[in-house]
């Protein structure tokens, strides 16, 4: 009996892997192919020929490195990279970026620079990984680099030491570059590095400087296309148990089943530029009291014994959700990991109608993954979505080996 059981627990833990398996390959390779995030703009080439079509708005630090063009009336798509073209820019006053050769680590590297402000002081901005390098070029060529480090960039207090020290170093170039304006000067605080706070220094300086009257040209877009739209969501559902084991462990083979209803809220974060169709959601779930029964015969018994475990159970989701298409309604797959809290902990067991056990159990905790799918149907400006989802705690996560399927309706504003 043992032997079978543990042979089932290796089929199911090889069908799992596949699963997760299948579902990360399909997410990549959606995410890559043609136009993942594909917004209307032109290119500029280096004769200073424009051309219309589609540009993939990528993350800040991959429109750095390369471009994604389609021209208007093609069907195949070409990748630039720096030099190769002069810029490119989205439409509706959206970002524009121009090939500059900058300092960015040591040694000047060509880039597609986001072109921020342009007059008697120009500014730009490189952004890689977690960090932005802004780049302040006078009229005259001369040009100071000021790096906005995120705390994830410093592993140990004496690379956040490092880092304060460099960026003091830079405010002082900066400032350098900037005396001829009072105004622009005093404006620079080394705790404020924002975007709207860097224009307003160049704009500040352009004004004071600039002898003709002329406005500098802002090309800084609208803030909300590089923040990432949120939705808040509630969501409830009906679950099934077709395993769930106590703490309280006396009988060989304890698998309970039963089923139960949740509710909960989250919240749903769009990474559009980072995966055609992706979010990140993460929510908090709770589900009431309820029981979950199990029958076992051992050796010796004349009758099975009835068991009865109740809990409840809070439980916390982390995970990603990639929709596939475009329409009214469209399918979907998520995935992602749980942890989760039990309270109210109570066994009873029952034989030949006798009550036999009645422990009140410690609160106890597991974790595991979560795989699912379903639809998702646009309801004005929010939306709506039912899926099914397999949940199955990890080895090692607590006692118990938890399996749960799962109906659930989403609504999000």
């Amino acid at each position: 009996m043992t032997g079978n059981m543990n042979h089932t627990t290796v089929k199911l833990e090889l069908m799992m892997k596949r699963i997760i398996l299948f579902v990360l390959l399909a997410i990549s390779a959606t995410a890559t192919i043609a136009q993942t995030n594909p917004k209307p703009g032109y290119i500029i080439t280096n004769s200073g020929d424009t051309i219309r079509g589609i540009l993939d708005f990528r993350t800040n630090e991959k429109l750095s490195k390369q471009c994604e063009f389609w021209a208007n009336g093609g069907k195949d798509g070409k990748t630039y990279k720096p030099g190769e073209i002069e810029g490119f820019r989205f439409d509706n006053n959206g970002k524009y970026f121009v090939t500059r050769r900058l300092n960015v680590y040591g040694n000047p590297e060509l880039y597609f620079a986001e072109f921020m402000v342009q007059g008697m002081m120009n500014l730009y901005c490189v952004a890689d990984s977690y960090d932005e390098y802004f780049f302040f070029e006078r009229e005259d060529g001369e040009m100071a680099r000021l790096a906005n480090r995120t705390v994830l960039s410093s592993s140990t207090i004496h690379d956040a030491d490092d880092i304060k020290q460099e960026q003091k170093e830079q405010y002082g170039k900066v400032k350098l570059l900037l005396k001829d304006s009072w105004k622009a000067c005093q404006d620079m605080n080394e705790k404020d590095l924002t975007r709207k706070k860097l224009v307003k220094v160049v704009r500040d300086y352009h004004s004071d400087v600039c002898t003709d009257g002329s406005s500098c040209m802002v090309y800084e877009y609208k803030e909300e296309s590089d923040k990432m739209k949120t939705h808040l969501k509630a969501f409830a559902g009906y679950a099934y148990y077709s395993h769930e084991r106590t703490e309280y462990q006396s009988l060989p083979d304890e698998n309970y089943h039963g089923s139960t209803f949740e509710i909960g809220i989250g919240a749903e974060v769009d990474i559009e530029r980072v995966m055609k169709g992706g979010s990140v959601e993460i929510g908090v779930a709770y589900s009431p009291k309820a029981k979950f029964e199990h029958d076992t015969m051992v050796k010796g018994g004349i009758e099975p014994s009835h068991t009865t475990y109740e809990k409840s159970r809070l439980t916390f989701a982390l995970g990603v959700v990639k929709r596939f298409g475009k329409g009214k309604i469209v399918p979907l797959v998520r995935g992602g990991g749980f942890y989760v809290f039990h309270h109210g902990n109570k066994e009873t067991r029952t034989y030949q109608s006798k009550q036999i056990v009645d422990i009140t159990l410690d609160n106890t905790a597991h974790y595991g993954i979560y795989l699912g799918g379903g639809a998702q149907m646009a309801v004005g400006k929010h939306y709506a979505r039912l899926h099914a989802d397999w949940y199955k705690s990890l080895e090692g996560s607590g006692t118990g080996n938890m399996m749960k399927w799962g109906l659930t309706a989403e609504f999000a504003l």
